[in-house]
């Protein structure tokens, strides 16, 4: 309780200095962090939601319309320069200083997703925690054409922009009520429940594929590991 209610008050001090800036430019910092989210994966530590929120509770609700222009632009930069990332280094940036603080198991769980739902991934797991934060580079390293990475990446950022500032709006006005604390603790746990399902049931059906297709190797006599890479290769880019 006592954490809860000095995550408020923190909360509720920064809201009233950015108060105090120009609404443009509290735009702007929006749009730089929300680039940011994926392109050098701030979002394992600052998801764009709580952006939005936060954005939404110093300038309210008329300026949502100009967040959401905000919020689509920075998805469709932010998702490009992951995806970059991992076309220009490959598989290799796992590996990488960056690669390494993410986590075998974020990569791994960002992987399964993107072999069990191909390129739809990118609009899928915009709304889950951490995994999307991992998911373009992980398509960039898996060579999906960038006309269609964009596509995605657009239709993605079109619908979670839309639904966050509908969201940030509604919660803002809670938030009011039963304080910051709270909203962010709700957020949170509801985040990772949502991640936890989501990367649980792909990892399953991506094993379950992988059996699948060992077995039918195995009557056909040919190795199975190569054949489960080239169909899930072949699945992401024609998603």
């Amino acid at each position: 309780m006592e954490l809860i209610s000095q995550i408020d008050a923190v909360i509720r001090e920064f809201i009233a200095w950015a108060a105090t800036l120009n609404p443009w430019l509290c735009v702007l910092l929006a749009l730089v962090l929300l680039s940011l989210e994926t392109s050098l994966f701030i979002g394992l530590l600052i998801p764009g939601e709580a952006t939005l929120l936060l954005t939404i509770a110093v300038l309210g609700a008329r300026w949502a319309p100009a967040l959401f222009g905000a919020a689509v632009l920075g998805n469709v930069i932010g998702q490009s320069g992951g995806y970059w990332l991992g076309r220009l280094i490959g598989p290799g940036l796992r590996n990488t200083w960056v690669g390494r603080k993410i986590g075998a198991r974020r990569w791994q769980a960002a992987e399964a997703v993107v072999h069990d739902t191909g390129g739809r991934a990118l609009i899928t797991t915009r709304f889950v925690a951490v995994v999307h934060a991992v998911v373009p580079a992980v398509v960039g390293t898996l060579r999906l054409p960038y006309r269609r990475f964009l596509m995605l990446s657009a239709a993605a950022g079109a619908l979670w922009s839309a639904v966050q500032t509908i969201v940030a709006v509604v919660l803002g006005e809670t938030a009011r009520a039963v304080g910051y604390g709270w909203t962010v603790l709700a957020l949170t746990c509801a985040g990772g429940l949502a991640a936890g399902i989501f990367v649980i049931r792909s990892a399953r059906r991506q094993s379950a594929r992988r059996t699948a297709e060992r077995a039918d190797a195995d009557a056909a006599g040919s190795p199975g590991r190569s054949a489960g890479l080239d169909a899930g290769l072949q699945r992401i880019r024609s998603s």
